[in-house]
């Protein structure tokens, strides 16, 4: 089959939205997991430091 300049297009236009589209659904990230994340890394953060304080690697 052949297909005009504008069909053509026009089917490329929609292969490109369908991909866009299933990239958003595949890299989505919900906010509970972005939460719990900052939650894990800020917790750790805190206890590296914590420890370092009392080891007295970092003098105040």
């Amino acid at each position: 089959m052949i297909y005009g300049h504008n069909e053509t297009d026009m089917a490329l236009d929609q292969k490109r939205h369908e991909v866009d589209e299933r990239l958003a659904r595949e890299t989505r990230i919900g906010w509970l997991t972005v939460a719990v994340t900052t939650f894990l890394v800020i917790f750790g953060a805190v206890i590296v430091t914590y420890l370092f304080l009392n080891a007295g690697i970092i003098r105040w």
